[in-house]
């Protein structure tokens, strides 16, 4: 499965990673690397407890990614 995750750089120089079809997963890293790979397990981690407990596996092909310019 393929998930589109939002990665930034906080302030204190440490990254932040979120996934918008999966509210519940969240990382960090002190690096870019390190937090992509936190954000892959903490996903991994969030499909496996919803599919245990029978819960929606957001299904990523039904969202389109579209960026908005201000």
């Amino acid at each position: 499965m393929k998930y589109t995750v939002i990665i930034r750089e906080a302030p204190d120089g440490y990254y932040v990673a979120g996934c918008p079809l999966v509210p519940e997963a969240h990382a960090q890293g002190k690096s870019y690397d390190e937090c992509l790979y936190n954000i892959r397990e903490a996903l991994e981690l969030c499909i496996e407890y919803r599919t245990e407990r029978g819960e929606e596996i957001p299904d990523e092909s039904k969202s389109r990614q579209v960026l908005v310019t201000l």
